[in-house]
């Protein structure tokens, strides 16, 4: 199971009054911006924390969006689950990766956290399945590209499920938000090598899982 990040109320902020995502995307601040940012929030400034939540909510947005794509039901939810876990984090951030890559991993770990329970309730209430193209959100491809694209992207989510944490983690760090092996092993507060193993044993696992599923291979090589 992935690790997850528990959710605790900040006592300075009205959490009764969401932030809402902004359909424009906002320049993206400075690593040092941010943190120094939430240091302020760490030493109690409470009208910092709005503003702290306002710059790191389409960081978050964009790493949920990655694991669950767009559009989801919960997308709202699960942003601000992420962004409570976030201020609860903070005094475990060392500085030993940046601040926007921090809040990442978080939203990322949240995400990943919120489909193993999707999956969970499915298999009390399984949903309808869709197959319409139409019923995506559109990316300027055609419906059956978009259709193909999802699907490549819940089978590559359905094979992180099957494995360790740590390694999901690596993976989704290193493979979903695009960090480096030496920004994943900041990140996740491990040694370089630990990761490098993680991700070796990982590829290992999914290569495998291929092998076994000539249905999922034919439909990731499309992506190619």
């Amino acid at each position: 199971m992935v690790h997850s990040v528990k959710p605790e109320r900040h006592a300075s902020y009205n959490w009764a009054e969401p932030i809402r995502m902004r359909r424009r995307r906002s320049p993206e601040p400075g690593p040092d911006e941010l943190a120094e940012l939430a240091k302020r929030v760490q030493q109690g400034r409470s009208a910092e924390v709005r503003a702290f939540l306002t710059a790191i909510a389409p960081l978050v947005l964009r790493a949920v969006r990655q694991v669950l794509g767009v559009g989801h039901s919960d997308e709202e939810d699960i942003v601000q689950e992420a962004l409570v876990g976030t201020l609860a984090a903070l005094p475990r951030f060392r500085g030993a990766c940046s601040m926007a890559h921090f809040v990442r991993r978080i939203g990322l770990l949240t995400a990943l956290n919120a489909r193993r329970r999707f999956l969970l309730r499915q298999q009390i209430a399984p949903p309808a399945l869709a197959t319409d193209a139409d019923a995506l959100p559109s990316s300027g491809n055609s419906p059956a590209d978009d259709l193909d694209a999802e699907r490549r992207r819940s089978l590559f989510l359905g094979l992180l499920d099957e494995l360790p944490a740590a390694q999901a983690e690596a993976i989704g760090l290193h493979c979903v938000l695009g960090y480096t092996v030496a920004e994943t092993a900041a990140a996740a507060g491990v040694p370089v090598n630990t990761v490098r193993g993680r991700l070796v044993a990982a590829k290992a696992a999914l290569r495998q899982r291929l092998a076994q599923d000539s249905d999922v291979r034919e439909l990731l090589r499309g992506a190619s």
